[in-house]
Formats: C-alpha cells, structure tokens, sequence
C-alpha cells in the first residue's frame, strides 16, 4: 500500500459529512457540525507552491480561518517551506497498515453499536478523559469542555461506525470503524477507559473494528497513532506495520 492511498484514505474519512469546496489549486474542506475544528476543517490536495492565495480563498469560502493544512506526496515542496516560513507548526502522526490477509483472532468479550445520544454521551465521557489525559501528557492547558463536545460532534456528523466496549456492566472503551470507499479501511479513536487498562480492552476493541471494516468490504485497515505515544507500540504487536509519516501544519495563534 503506497504512500498515495494512505493519505486518500485518510483524507477521505476526514471529509465525511463535510463540505469540500475545489480551490483551484487546492481543497477546502470544513465540517458543519463543528467548524474550526482541525481535523474536521482544514486546506488539502495543495498543488500550488505559494499557499497564500489558496487559505484567503479559504477564508473567504468557508467563513472560517483555515486551522491546518495537510501535505500529501504530489505536495510542492516549496508550499510546505512557504508554512514553516510563517510560522504554521508541523504536526506528524504515524500511519500503520494491517494487511488484508492477517488473522486477528476472534474477539473475546462484546461491544455495542453508537446508534443514539445515550451512546454518544458515553463516548463523550471517553473523550473528556482523553483530552485531559493527552493535554497533561503534553504540558499544555487543558481543552475546555465545549472543546471536547466540539470532538465529539465532529465524530457524529462523519457517519462511520462507533463501538463500546461494556466490562462488568461499565463502558470500558471506544473505537471507530470505516471500511471505506476504495477497499481500504480505517481505524480512529481507540481509547480505554483508565480503570480498565492492561487487560486486553483494547486489542478486542481492535478486533472488533478489524472485523466490522473487513465484513463491509476493506482489505487493508489503516490505523494512525502519535509518533510519541505509546499506542503505536500495541497497534505493531497487533500486526499493523508501519507505512509512511503523514505531516500536517497547524495555523499560527491569531
């Protein structure tokens, strides 16, 4: 799987429920349900070396700062340089592809569908914890509340499958499934809950979503993880391998 279809994919699963408007040059792409947030609204598929015009017209189009602009390989390298000049931080997360024919094994315990605003309101619970966790990780304020709804309503809008996974009557975990639309899948949101860690919540949670984006049609699953997290480390042992370092720059503060 070439560097190509990882960044389409993962492009793609973005843009869900989103509204993509063509540049010339370049692709906007902004979210309703939470405009702003960066991995809902963002500048894509650039193909112009001065990226300037391209986030005016972005402004200009969406009624909203661009937040984040994604590199891709057909990327002019003098656009990305053009970021870095001004101040545009560069973000990199590392993308792991699951080849189509690894066995996973069966999962050991069950999990349940996201299909209403009680489920969500337990991935949202999930969330709170994660962001919190993610920001004392990073040294760095911790998101407000409405920062973490904003998430969440993202995640709601994409349309793609949410799981729970329930231990002794509690909601131990998340995870998000999308099979895709060109046969590759994609794998998001993996987070267990801290009073069920380090007994195999997350590995069936992988399990599950392996198998849900399998039955509806993927053969390799991509999965992201944080170069400077420990999750990369589970999602190897697990079979995904390491397939290309996807860069993003993140807006300059106002």
């Amino acid at each position: 799987m070439d560097e190509r279809a990882v960044s389409r994919t993962s492009r793609r699963f973005w843009s869900l429920g989103a509204d993509v408007l063509d540049l010339g040059g370049a692709t906007a792409v902004r979210s309703p349900a939470a405009p702003g947030h960066p991995l809902g609204t963002f500048l894509c598929e650039v193909r112009t070396a001065e990226p300037a015009g391209a986030l005016v017209e972005f402004a200009r189009r969406t009624r909203t700062p661009c937040p984040r602009v994604l590199v891709d390989p057909d990327t002019p390298p003098a656009a990305e340089a053009h970021l870095a000049l001004h101040g545009w931080r560069l973000d990199v997360v590392l993308q792991l592809v699951l080849p189509a024919g690894t066995a996973v094994g069966a999962p050991a315990g069950p999990v349940r569908p996201v299909t209403d605003d009680a489920g969500w309101a337990h991935v949202q619970r999930l969330f709170r914890i994660d962001h919190l966790e993610e920001d004392t990780r990073l040294d760095r304020p911790a998101r407000s509340a409405e920062d973490t709804a904003a998430a969440v309503a993202l995640r709601r809008r994409l349309g793609v499958a949410y799981l729970l996974a329930e231990r002794s009557g509690e909601v131990a975990g998340c995870i998000a499934s999308w099979p895709g639309d060109e046969g590759v899948g994609m794998i998001e949101d993996v987070f267990v809950h801290p009073d069920h860690r380090r007994l195999g919540v997350a590995t069936d949670l992988l399990r599950h979503a392996v198998g849900h984006a399998r039955a509806h049609g993927a053969g390799p699953v991509l999965i992201g993880a944080e170069v400077d997290d420990t999750p990369k480390h589970l999602y190897a042992r697990f079979g995904f391998r390491p397939a290309t370092v996807a860069r993003s720059y993140e807006a300059p503060p106002a």
